[in-house]
């Protein structure tokens, strides 16, 4: 079988693994490719797939190894270390996978979470943050929460039933509520304004656009045992 590793370095007994930096995955055919290790956190993985998915080409399934400051996705399907994984695969064991939703937003995709609510004011804060101690780690997503709690008291109510405002987060899969979102399949907002902020699970990305597009596009193969 062949693999990319994608920012780290693995050994697999009788098989091919491409080590490479992120900007060098995005310029690797996948044609052939059997599985992407993705060493890092959830806007990493979102990032990877997204080349993935908009390449058109084939699919290869994913193997998180989860070094992220909250790899959500690595808790939503309890996934394991990769150290777990890579013995299985030197001892000849069949991978099993998972099916993760890929949501598309305009030009971009997501895997569980975008919003430009209180959302994208905690992501903003805790990039702030990144430096020194809190370069690593959840405490800076933590500072950040503690920070903006008064705004998000004195704010959510506003936000919630205003039509510019969405906030989709699908990990719970439990029910819509106004503009707050679990479970989606197409979403259309009218932001009202050419030029917006957004938050897309952990990243903060521009959109030049008054309106935004949000449905389900497509599934991706995750390892989890």
């Amino acid at each position: 079988m062949k693999f990319i590793a994608i920012n780290t370095q693995l050994q697999l007994n009788n098989h091919d693994v491409i080590s490479v930096n992120e900007a060098e995955f995005y310029k690797l055919p996948l044609t052939d490719v059997d599985y992407v290790i993705v060493s890092g956190g959830d806007g990493l993985l979102r990032r990877v797939i997204e080349s993935i998915i908009f390449s058109g080409e084939h699919k290869p399934k994913i193997i998180v190894d989860a070094k992220g400051s909250f790899n959500v996705i690595a808790k939503k399907h309890l996934l394991p270390k990769i150290d777990r994984i890579v013995k299985k695969i030197n001892s000849g064991q069949v991978l099993k996978t998972k099916k993760q939703p890929v949501y598309k937003l305009n030009n971009y995709i997501f895997l569980f979470s975008a919003g430009n609510m209180f959302d994208a004011l905690h992501i903003h804060l805790a990039e702030m943050l990144r430096v020194g101690l809190l370069k690593k780690g959840p405490y800076k997503y933590l500072i950040s929460a503690i920070l903006i709690a008064p705004v998000i008291l004195l704010t959510t109510p506003f936000l919630l039933f205003s039509s510019k405002r969405f906030f989709i987060f699908t990990p719970f899969r439990i029910f819509n509520f106004q503009n707050f979102y679990t479970k989606i399949e197409h979403l259309k907002v009218n932001l009202e304004n050419n030029y917006n902020l957004l938050e897309i699970d952990g990243d903060l990305i521009i959109i030049e656009n008054d309106e935004i597009e949000v449905k389900l596009l497509d599934y991706i193969d995750i390892v989890y045992n």
